[in-house]
């Protein structure tokens, strides 16, 4: 299944394997037209290859200089070729400033006379890239200020929504079916999708807990084909046999179901949609994700939340924004670019709910000795997450602690390539790919430690579920969902930890204790969703 999908590049071999080779077919491919691969298949094709190929010989170490030069010498006219240019530094020079580069140039020209890019190409390039600095393929300079332009973007595309589609007037309180409540999210598939899954449970307990009617929209926002290149053929899934129903089922319960066209980028569809919500006329939209426009074309005519899929500030133009976690004081520049102000935020706690274990397995079955201090590294995009400075990290830390064991769990057909200049892990490591039971494969580990990603979360709290320490940097989803008992300041700070856990029998108890509290915290659902509903009644009796 592919959640999302990137293109990895391929190193050519023959006379053109070089630095200077590669510089030499850019410029035969692009032959003085920057805008060549936007009008030639083959072009995109080749140039997509090169740009992924010469990045990772970059980050290797090459030198990039005899492809920048070549890539300077193409002539640059509007702004679509000024996008090109810039995607192209991001993806084959690594160059950190260039993704942020590429969406000032996207607002700028948005907000032109004539724009050179059309509305489902800056949709595209905005998701792709905000794909790309969460799998680590994308460097930034300043993720701040990064973020800022990703939201005065996103404002700009909702203005242009806005636009070209009829207005409305509001549906009065006293009109509204105070008991109906619209979800929308924008991807619902079936299968191991941890958000789809997430969303049954947010269901079910809306309608049986909490004494509501629902009606689910997936508002399918991924992009389901590639609209610009440079950014890896980037593309979302989409379970083509939900697209024409009108009705989930989930545990004998009916659910009322409406899938908008996937991938569609268009204001005559997002007003069709909004007017469709409007016709329900309930007491509340929720709207679980980010970038999702039907949700926020809706504000000011229903009352919306925004609730995002982990500790992200979503990119989102709600009413109000319910948030599982406390909101940092810089972060108000971020929110008054949504329209926000930080009296607009509900606290919550985002909540997990681990699946039973189905065959629960022990070192032996493992391979392992009983001394080995097994951590587990898991997620569905290792291939981009364990980085070289993180693998480099793994291997101090067996240096430091030589029982530490490290299991990676998930697809990773790089695992080869990331340990072979580390012999030390590469002894005290594995690759285990993709496991359907995971919480049977915890019952074996001691520890579990986070690379440096965004995501991650819903990992982390089954392994605190299980009692099992969860080690991160105070970063991203994982960083939020263990809480500051389970925070390394850095990962030279794990093999001590490591140590310790296993040598102090008492230690180890308290801290097994700690994890299982921290899950107790945030496994509740039902007393999410009342956070949210709460927060709510409160904010409309603020007025």
């Amino acid at each position: 299944m592919i959640l999302f999908g990137w293109m990895e590049g391929r190193v050519v071999t023959g006379g053109e394997n070089s630095l200077t080779g590669f510089a030499a077919l850019l410029a035969r491919t692009l032959a003085g037209r920057m805008e060549e691969p936007i009008f030639n298949a083959d072009a995109w094709m080749r140039m997509e290859e090169l740009a992924a190929t010469y990045g990772q010989l970059v980050a290797a170490g090459a030198d990039p200089a005899p492809f920048a030069a070549a890539l300077d010498r193409v002539p640059r006219h509007n702004a679509r070729e000024e996008t090109l240019y810039h995607l192209l530094r991001a993806m084959a020079l690594c160059d950190a400033n260039a993704a942020t580069r590429v969406i000032e140039i996207l607002t700028a020209d948005l907000e032109s006379v004539q724009p050179r890019h059309r509305l489902i190409q800056v949709d595209y390039i905005l998701r792709a890239v905000i794909y790309g600095v969460w799998t680590n393929r994308i460097k930034l300079t300043d993720p701040g200020a990064h973020d800022m332009a990703i939201r005065r973007l996103w404002r700009t595309m909702l203005n242009h929504y806005r636009a070209a589609m009829p207005a409305r007037d509001p549906v009065p309180a006293a009109a509204r079916q105070r008991d109906l409540i619209v979800i929308t999210t924008g991807q619902f598939i079936r299968g191991a999708h941890q958000p789809s899954i997430d969303m049954l449970d947010f269901l079910t307990k809306l309608v049986l807990r909490l004494g509501r009617r629902v009606v689910l929209i997936n508002t399918a926002d991924g992009p389901v084909k590639s609209h610009f290149p440079y950014l890896g053929n980037f593309v979302s899934s989409v379970d083509r046999e939900l697209v024409a129903a009108k009705q989930l089922v989930i545990d004998g319960l009916p659910i009322p179901f409406i899938h908008l066209p996937a991938g569609f980028t268009d204001p005559q569809m997002a007003s069709d949609a909004r007017d469709q919500i409007l016709a329900l006329k309930p007491d509340l939209v929720l709207s679980f994700g980010t970038l999702c426009p039907v949700s926020d074309l809706c504000r000011g005519l229903l009352d919306v939340v925004s609730i995002p899929y982990g500790s992200y500030l979503p990119f989102a133009e709600p009413t109000w924004l319910a948030l599982p976690r406390p909101l940092n004081p810089a972060e108000t520049p971020a929110l008054a670019a949504g329209g926000l102000t930080p009296d607009k935020v509900i606290r919550i706690e985002y909540s997990y709910a681990p699946p039973p274990a189905v065959t629960v397995r022990d070192k032996v079955v493992l391979g392992l000795g009983d001394d080995t201090i097994l951590t587990l590294i898991i997620g569905l995009r290792l291939a981009r997450e364990v980085t070289p400075d993180f693998a480099a990290a793994l291997d101090a830390a067996v240096q430091a602690e030589p029982r530490l064991f490290f299991l990676f769990v998930g697809e990773m057909d790089n695992y080869a390539e990331l340990v072979a200049p580390h012999p030390t892990l590469a002894a005290r490591s594995r690759s285990h790919g993709h496991e359907t039971d995971v919480m049977g494969l915890m019952a074996s580990a001691d520890l579990y430690i986070n690379p440096p990603r965004g995501g991650g979360g819903t990992s982390a709290a089954y392994a605190l579920s299980r009692g099992i320490p969860a080690y991160s940097l105070n970063a991203g989803d994982v960083g939020v969902v263990v809480g500051p008992d389970f925070h390394l300041s850095s990962y030279a700070d794990f093999a001590p930890a490591a140590t310790r856990y296993t040598d102090d029998p008492d230690l180890r108890g308290q801290l097994q204790e700690k994890a299982k509290a921290r899950f107790a915290d945030i496994s509740s659902r039902e007393r999410m969703l009342r956070q949210i509903l709460d927060g709510v009644k409160a904010m409309r009796a603020k007025g």
